[in-house]
């Protein structure tokens, strides 16, 4: 009984962690290794050596109201990106929200979400770039 659950436990866990290949990327310092992930994870088809650069998220509150409760923001996700046969290619993606969380935690969990919408914006323009 013990040794089946063992072998059972050892096969999930060795399909679970299917390894990506991410020979072909390269990031600067300015990537932290949940957008790495994000990158590899969308980018895994993609065979071209690509140099990711230059990552930057940026937010700005516009039209807040009187009381201060609702405003928007709007998201900036910018990179550079150099291919085998590019310059420098400046890529970015952008996002308005409208929002009227007042808990950090909540407003927190909504910035990661949108970062990795626009990182997936990002993937799709530097897919449909490398094809």
């Amino acid at each position: 009984m013990f040794t089946r659950n063992l072998l059972l436990l050892i096969i999930l866990s060795s399909c679970s962690i299917a390894s990506i290949d991410t020979s072909n990327l390269d990031f600067d310092d300015s990537f932290s290794n949940s957008d790495k992930f994000q990158f590899n994870k969308c980018l895994r088809n993609t065979s071209e050596k690509i140099k990711l650069s230059d990552l930057q998220f940026n937010y700005l509150a516009e039209n807040i109201n009187s009381q201060g409760l609702e405003f928007n923001t709007r998201y900036i996700l910018s990179l550079t990106m150099k291919t085998q046969n590019s310059d420098d290619i400046v890529l970015d993606s952008k996002r308005l929200n409208t929002t009227n969380y007042i808990s950090s935690n909540m407003a927190d969990s909504e910035k990661k979400e949108i970062k990795n919408l626009l990182i997936s914006d990002v993937c799709e323009l530097i897919n449909n770039y490398v094809k």
